[in-house]
């Protein structure tokens, strides 16, 4: 029996990601802060589909507990590892708060990069997948969220190198950036209920968490390494790797 591990799971995206899996057949390991809320989604999508959920309850963006989640969870055979968790913050950087500036570049870059590795070294000769979640933001500058878009930087050119190196050593493991638009989420309201409101006055339009996690599994069926919506029409496409790639 094998298992997709969702983290980030209890709300947002990471549910409706949970909630397309299952639908699709996967056993799913599902980790959060909010155990509470985990146990719920555990019972209705296994009242709802005939699949297996196991639920942890995790602070990932404490770094030592990436290392030991993965410990946990290391009697399990994964197909697939979707790094979700993560946050943003959306203000000009001398108004960020250090101790939550210093919680994101922990969550979004530090754990993603243990579990991303610890993952490849385990899995770098099966047929799995590594899904890291980023953002449009993570190729391109945006004034107002430097630091949040300087993690999600991070994660595109980490992970589309990732997959490079797996597919010039020949190995059958993929590895993935998922690089989302604005999403109707609970992320917003963290980040900045204030860009949101005007986002909002302004007729921007949001996906909906469950399109995301449509394409989500787009991503995960396809054979190219990146998954992004355009910004200009809104649409998902997945193609091959955006930055430049170097070799010696």
């Amino acid at each position: 029996m094998s298992y997709v591990l969702i983290t980030g799971a209890s709300s947002g995206i990471g549910k409706s990601i949970a909630a397309t899996f299952a639908a699709k057949g996967h056993n799913l390991i599902l980790v959060a802060r909010r155990l509470a809320v985990l146990e719920e989604i555990k019972q209705e999508l296994e009242s709802a589909h005939a699949v297996e959920v196991v639920v942890i309850g995790s602070d990932l963006s404490v770094e030592a507990n990436a290392i030991a989640l993965y410990e946990q969870v290391s009697s399990y055979e994964l197909t697939a590892l979707i790094n979700n968790a993560g946050f943003g913050n959306f203000n000009m950087l001398w108004d960020v708060d250090m101790e939550r500036m210093s919680n994101m570049i922990d969550l979004n870059v530090s754990s993603l990069s243990r579990l991303s590795m610890l993952f490849s070294r385990d899995y770098k000769d099966k047929e799995a997948q590594l899904i890291n979640v980023a953002s449009v933001g993570g190729y391109m500058t945006m004034p107002g969220a430097a630091t949040y878009v300087a993690t999600k930087f991070y994660v595109t050119a980490y992970t589309e190198s990732l997959a490079m190196e797996l597919k010039a050593a020949g190995k059958p493991m993929k590895a993935k950036v998922l690089a989302p638009g604005p999403v109707e989420t609970e992320f917003m309201d963290q980040a900045n209920k204030t860009a949101k409101n005007e986002m909002d006055a302004s007729g921007f339009t949001f996906h909906s968490s469950d399109q995301m996690a449509e394409f989500t599994y787009q991503l995960f069926e396809s054979d190219d390494v990146v998954g992004i919506v355009d910004m200009s029409d809104m649409s998902f496409k997945t193609q091959d790797v955006i930055h430049p790639t170097f070799s010696i």
